[in-house]
């Protein structure tokens, strides 16, 4: 067989998931290619996408990464659905090439996987160093997180070991008060503004936090100004009307103390994070994360507290209360 397919960095869809295709070089061809097509399914989607390259040297390198991404981006996770899709892909490499005029179709070959691909991505910094995530987590175990007693914390299980990947598992032990060594915690009885916020990291795996503060609520309202004209008299003219809408709230809170780790991992892991819920009221309200465009991660020449705002606006227009 002169076509052969092998695949690498398999796991998770947000990085470069490479397939090497080694294929014979032909002589006295005008024009030799490889065509690859990907055949993708899971998440309750699927679809097939092609790829090609002139064969110039072997192997020849593709990044199918964007055919995972385009059939994971049709999957809409929840806050309280704590499951995670995996991807299943069908590779098949075919040379195709030109002689007299007539294109041929010469060798090919099919990989299969099954269930093997994720959601999420490398950091860069792991992609330099080689060195693969060990848990669908990055939280850090410098101190422990503050939790509410009676709620659930969601704990992402372990993704690696002996070379082969699990795939994505969550415990959610109930929050008991003070503190707990098996799970990182200090748990506390709900403060008035205290809230539960849910997001999807960037493992693709369900996380939680507990935010005790609430400092400020806000509208957004958008207006638009119109004026309706009329044949005026002395008692009848024209007048302007206003049509408002998007009345949607921002909430800012506060993380509360933090140390140099926890700073890090809120800011490089939430406030990047794409699906976000909070609890408001026992109802699971979806948001997103307004980061600054500059966030300081830490001042050594200050002695401040550590602490990192966050700025949620709800999806929702009106009240949530």
């Amino acid at each position: 067989m002169a076509v052969t397919i092998t695949l690498n960095n398999s796991r998770l869809m947000g990085s470069p998931i490479v397939a090497e295709v080694n294929v014979n070089e032909r002589a006295e061809v005008v024009f030799h290619r490889v065509v690859l097509s990907v055949a993708m399914t899971g998440g309750g989607s699927s679809g097939t996408f092609k790829f090609s390259s002139p064969v110039a040297g072997s192997p020849l390198q593709f990044d199918i990464s964007s055919a995972f991404r385009a059939v994971a981006d049709k999957f809409s996770p929840t806050a309280t659905a704590l499951s995670y899709p995996s991807y299943s892909l069908s590779i098949t490499a075919r040379e195709e090439y030109m002689v007299d005029g007539i294109v041929r179709s010469g060798d090919e070959a099919t990989l299969s996987q099954t269930g093997d691909v994720y959601m999420g991505s490398y950091t860069d910094l792991e992609r330099i160093s080689g060195q693969a995530p060990a848990r669908w987590s990055r939280k850090p175990t410098s101190s422990p997180q503050i939790a509410f007693t009676g709620k659930s914390l969601i704990v992402p299980g372990t993704c690696s070991g002996g070379g082969v990947w699990a795939a994505p598992s969550v415990s959610t032990p109930t929050v008991a008060a003070g503190a707990n060594t098996t799970y990182n915690y200090y748990g506390i009885t709900t403060p008035p503004h205290g809230h539960e916020i849910r997001f999807i990291n960037s493992l693709g795996v369900h996380e939680n936090i507990f935010v005790a503060g609430l400092p400020t609520r806000a509208a957004n309202i958008t207006t638009d100004q119109y004026t309706i004209a009329r044949q005026e008299t002395l008692t009848q003219f024209s007048r302007a009307i206003a049509v408002k809408y998007g009345d949607r709230e921002t909430w800012t809170f506060s993380s509360g103390p933090l140390d140099e780790a926890w700073v890090s991992w809120y800011i490089h892991e939430f406030l990047m994070a794409r699906w976000v819920w909070i609890d408001i009221n026992n109802i699971w309200i979806p948001c997103h994360v307004l980061p600054e465009e500059q966030v300081t991660l830490v001042q050594h020449d200050k002695t401040d507290m550590l602490e990192v705002m966050l700025a949620l606006k709800l999806d929702i227009n009106g009240s949530p209360m």
